[in-house]
């Protein structure tokens, strides 16, 4: 009978307008939760098998929920770094769990909100934690062993919840040195100019590396470097690899014990150079040989004769022995022409004078060849560093032409062994271009440097980290060093309006959304991360108050069905009556 149908009709109403009003009310209270959507009751018509085409069988109407999650929010601005927001489709992966096996507990958030807990891990208000891709220093994806890889995007498998307070401080080592100058024209062969520059090692500790530049002839200029007190050598080679020079300086203070034997290794092939060994003792004589046709002599730095009782000479790249009265023990090689280095071991036990002062009983070692390069290092006990290494057929370091315009450079970079532990330092040089005024030249003036760029850094605190539109999770440090640490990805998929929703503002797959696929912010049409941004939600007051008036309007239009057949339901009994 159709009035019993036109009840259940109004039943149906009834229940389609309380969901409708209980979606209203959900949205009205959200309407400042980040990265809410707006949801929205919509109806559709409930109908039942007619039985006659003369009759009519009420059925009612249906409500189906529904979220606009592809709806973007306004975004309001943060002064928070890890309040993030997404720009176009997509949705940020968290995890109920900080840590996790790669495999239960992920969700799906709009909510950006993101702030460290006690332990460092990004955490949203609802208490989900963002998760991410680890990165080495260049920003690829790497693995547990930090081998870098491309992961799958159909999986969790390699994600990580993002942690920020982890992360120590760092330093950079200096890598290039950029330098532009003037070098006097009309200077004397001889004349010397030099600009100190600092440079910093794999430690974060600063040295001072002297850069000297001496003209040699006319348009020619010799380049030496004074290495640091921490070097225990440096080698300068040109851009074929070839050493142009090598430097270091050894100070030893010791009370030597007669009849010790010091071994100088020279291996040449070149003919023309002269290199001197000199001992600041009073005690040794002068004494000279060659080797392979370069010349070298010993003498002491006052020229006072007494302890050289040996000078064994028959060498052509065999060793040269001296025995000095009084002296050190060790081996000292010197190689030419080549970038492999031997080392030189001092193991009496070493006093450093006071104030930087020399002691009576120093010495100093002293290579002098084409380019002049010398070893100097003081310390205690037994301690080891490498050789000189020269080039005895070397060119000037820099030549000129007529104009004053570089025509060649002989000096590309240097390496430096150092003795406090750090990693040997290797600083690229750029002079200039050759034929280019844009580096050092040489014109009738005063020397001059214009202009010195160095990279590295001394060592700086964790201070913080940026995040940009590609995800990408960039710790700062107060030196000003950067470093990618996280890549976060963005989850898209074909409906995704068809999400299931949780309580903390997540959802989770479904068979209407479709399977997931994490992808590069901005890429693959995946929005771009924003950082310092909240999404807003997606709530509009007014149209709520609107559908309320109107689902209000609706639920007493119901109930008066249910009256009015009531109604007639009565009407119908009376009749018997």
């Amino acid at each position: 009978m159709s009035i019993y149908g036109a009840m259940f009709s109004g039943v149906s109403g009834l229940n389609a307008n309380s969901q409708a009003l209980g979606a209203i009310a959900d949205n009205i209270t959200n309407v400042n939760t980040i990265g809410y959507k707006a949801t929205e009751v919509r109806f559709q018509t409930l109908v039942t098998s007619q039985a006659s085409v003369n009759n009519y069988s009420p059925g009612g109407v249906q409500q189906r929920p529904f979220a606009a999650l592809d709806v973007q929010g306004l975004f309001q601005s943060s002064t928070n770094a890890t309040d993030l927001g997404i720009s176009g489709d997509g949705l940020f992966v968290v995890n109920e769990a900080s840590t996790h096996d790669g495999s239960t507990g992920f969700k799906f958030t709009r909510a950006g909100a993101f702030n460290a807990d006690k332990s460092g891990f990004l955490k949203n208000t609802a208490g989900y934690y963002l998760q991410g891709y680890k990165t080495n220093s260049l920003g690829q994806t790497v693995d547990a062993n930090n081998a870098s890889f491309n992961p799958d995007p159909t999986v969790f498998t390699n994600l990580e919840t993002i942690r920020t307070n982890n992360i120590g401080g760092t330093a950079d080592a200096t890598e290039s040195l950029t330098f532009g100058a003037n070098l006097p024209a009309e200077a004397s062969v001889g004349n010397t100019s030099n600009t100190t520059i600092q440079v910093y090692d794999s430690l974060g500790v600063a040295h001072n590396l002297q850069l000297i530049w001496t003209k040699v002839d006319n348009n020619q200029w010799d380049l030496s470097i004074d290495p640091p007190s921490q070097a225990a050598s440096s080698i300068l080679t040109n851009s074929s690899g070839n050493v142009y020079a090598s430097a270091g300086r050894l100070d030893v203070t010791t009370t030597p014990a007669d009849g010790e034997t010091i071994t100088v290794v020279f291996n040449t092939s070149s003919s023309g150079a002269s290199t001197s060994v000199t001992f600041e003792f009073a005690e040794t004589s002068n004494a000279a040989t060659t080797s392979g046709g370069v010349a070298i002599s010993f003498s002491s730095a006052n020229g006072a004769s007494g302890a050289v009782t040996a000078l064994v000479a028959a060498l052509n790249a065999s060793d040269v022995a001296v025995t000095l009265g009084a002296s050190t023990s060790g081996i000292t090689r010197f190689k030419q022409n080549s970038s492999t280095s031997s080392r030189i071991d001092i193991l009496n036990t070493v006093v450093a004078s006071s104030a930087g002062a020399t002691d009576a009983n120093a010495f100093d070692i002293t290579i002098n060849a084409s380019n002049a390069a010398s070893m100097r290092q003081a310390g205690a006990g037994a301690f080891t560093i490498r050789d000189l290494e020269l080039n005895a057929s070397t060119t000037a370091g820099i030549t000129f032409d007529g104009s004053g315009i570089p025509s060649a450079y002989n000096v590309d970079d240097i390496t430096m062994d150092l003795t406090n532990g750090a990693a040997d330092i290797a600083i690229d040089f750029d002079f200039g271009t050759v034929g280019q005024a844009d580096g050092v030249v040489q014109f009738a003036a005063s020397y001059n440097p214009t202009f010195i760029d160095t990279d590295g850094a001394a060592f700086g605190q964790f201070a913080g980290v940026t995040i940009s539109e590609a995800g990408l999770v960039t710790a700062l440090f107060e030196n000003g060093d950067i470093r990618p640490i996280f890549k976060i990805p963005v989850a898209t998929f074909p409906n995704p309006n068809g999400l299931g929703s949780n309580t903390g503002n997540v959802y989770n797959q479904t068979d209407f959304s479709g399977l997931f696929f994490l992808r590069t912010a901005g890429q693959g049409g995946a929005g771009t991360v924003q950082n310092s941004v909240l999404e807003s939600s997606t709530v509009d007051i007014a149209k709520e108050f609107t559908n309320m008036i109107t689902t209000q309007r609706a639920y007493s239009a119901s109930a008066k069905i249910i009256s009015t057949a009531d109604q007639m339901l009565d009407e119908l009994v009376r009749i018997k009556r």
